[in-house]
């Protein structure tokens, strides 16, 4: 017989509500500002090498690698990220988000004070295999909590924040490198993981867990906190909770396990759709740039220009561009964001590697390597308002809540392990067919890549994140009809999988 749980305490939701002059707004930034400092640490990681190697590389340094110890140490961080988003999405299921997030801030911090006591080559490896780790932790959680914390027309710009801070983090060791010594740019680093600590220390576990783990008065009381009390809102949450109460009551053993659960269209589709992304944005070369900034100035924009400004302008070009990448996320959709993006990446990328070829052929286009620092900065501005952030925003809302830390920690670590792949074999890639030539092989796979994103990709603007996961149990597929588009997705699937359209929900329109 099914007990019915009394209702949520109201006197306990309000003592939990902050005061009214802080809006709903405000605290949803509040509780977005932990994840994206902690982002801001991944960036750190991507763009330390760029200014570690080079002064490993000097006479005078006290530690002295070779050619091929310098890759494995830009490569190092990298490695271990895919297990890490695995564990993330662990964590945060079994845990919480809040509580994933102050345990990656703490290895976030462990492995940047490895790197600033490193004396020897292995302490280095060590202190970008901990840091990469905690890359990893963070991929899952920040973009899933921002987007269960967020309201939808909020969530687009919230979650580019996340791109945002790696991007400003990139900038901001680079910043360290050029003036500091790495030791002292990585204890820097370091000091940011004590604010994010304390900004996720002051807000609350997502509401949308906490109905998942049964704390409805929690919820409730997490949920008004973040969001307020208007009717829009405790609309939402009212049909959040009655989803759950509504699984609750049928009894725990008619519940679906989670292989019932990763076979059925609401997460076969996104999945699919995420791994097409991440595959694109990677092997794009989003992050050869950041991670060999230095090395590839020299070799880009020749003598003409000093390497470390051209890499700070490039860094304040992208920092720049995810700001943009903001607001174009509040003011239009996520397909065409995405087309704009692949195509300006592409047009970009090979138009880089057919100038650098005359470049270097032609005597009388040397003199004209600020052309190569035009399409280079193309390129940052292009991948950055699209292809870059967007699979990070929507891997925190195209899957259900069911599995969505499972669905998140596939996708991330897929990305982080198509990272690894191109950061390793950037440097053979460069000599075995030269840096024009690996900008084309990376302009070509962009190029396919948004061809098939274009035939793919769904529109998830200002939809709450149940009426995405109803829509993918619908199905979702790219076919204009006048100056609609309804979204639906046909998609193989296994035999079994669900496919029985919901009852009472129609077609949903972008």
């Amino acid at each position: 017989m099914a007990i019915k749980k009394p209702g949520p305490d109201k006197s306990f939701i309000e003592s939990n509500v902050v005061p009214a002059g802080y809006s709903p707004l405000w605290r949803q930034v509040l509780a977005s500002t932990g994840p994206i400092i902690s982002s801001a640490a991944a960036g750190m990681t991507n763009g330390f090498s760029a200014i570690l190697l080079p002064q490993l590389q000097r006479p005078d340094s006290a530690i002295q690698i070779t050619k091929d110890q310098s890759s494995w140490i830009a490569s190092m961080a990298p490695l271990p990220m895919a297990a890490g988003c695995l564990l993330g999405g662990f964590l945060m299921e079994k845990f919480g988000r809040k509580v994933t997030h102050l345990i990656l801030n703490i290895t976030f911090a462990v492995g940047f004070c490895v790197l600033s006591v490193a004396l020897t080559y292995d302490m280095i490896l060590v202190g970008r295999f901990i840091t990469g780790f905690s890359c990893g932790l963070v991929g899952p959680p920040a973009s899933v909590y921002i987007a269960e914390t967020t309201h939808p027309k909020y969530r687009g710009i919230l979650l580019a924040g996340v791109t945002f801070a790696v991007s400003f983090g990139i900038f901001i060791s680079h910043l360290f490198g050029t003036f500091f010594h790495w030791k002292m740019a990585a204890l820097l680093c370091s000091l940011f993981m004590a604010v994010s600590y304390i900004f996720v220390v002051l807000c609350p576990e997502s509401p949308s867990w906490l109905l998942s783990k049964g704390q409805g008065r929690e919820a409730e009381a997490a949920f008004r906190w973040l969001r307020g009390n208007d009717s829009e809102s405790l609309k939402e949450f009212e049909d959040m909770a009655a989803k759950y109460a509504g699984s609750n009551s049928s009894g725990q053993s008619s519940q679906p396990s989670t292989l019932d659960n990763i076979r059925k269209r609401e997460f076969l589709q996104p999945l699919l759709t995420l791994l097409v992304f991440f595959f694109t944005m990677q092997f794009s070369g989003v992050n050869i740039v950041a991670f060999y900034s230095i090395s590839l100035m020299k070799t880009t924009i020749g003598s003409n220009i000093n390497e470390y400004l051209a890499m700070l302008i490039v860094d304040m070009v992208r920092v720049i561009t995810s700001l943009v990448a903001c607001v174009l996320l509040r003011m239009f959709g996520r397909r065409f964001l995405a087309m704009l993006s692949g195509t300006g990446t592409t047009v970009s990328l090979i138009g880089l590697s057919i100038f650098l070829y005359f470049q270097t052929s032609i005597p009388v286009y040397q003199n004209l390597s600020w052309m190569s620092l035009i399409f280079l900065i193309s390129y940052i501005i292009f991948i950055g308002i699209g292809l870059f952030p967007l699979p990070w925003c929507m891997s925190g809302e195209v899957f259900p809540i069911a599995t969505r830390g499972i669905g998140s920690g596939l996708t991330s670590s897929f990305n982080f392990i198509c990272f690894f792949i191109v950061i390793k074999t950037g440097p053979s890639l460069f000599d075995a067919i030269g840096t024009n030539g690996t900008f084309m092989f990376y302009g070509i796979i962009s190029l396919l890549g948004t061809l098939l994103l274009y035939m793919i990709l769904p529109e998830t603007k200002n939809r709450t994140l149940q009426e995405i996961e109803e829509a993918f149990r619908s199905g979702w597929r790219p076919a204009a009809k006048g100056h609609q588009k309804v979204m639906s997705i046909q998609c193989i699937l296994p035999p079994g999988a669900e496919q029985k359209k919901p009852s009472g929900y129609g077609s949903m329109m972008a």
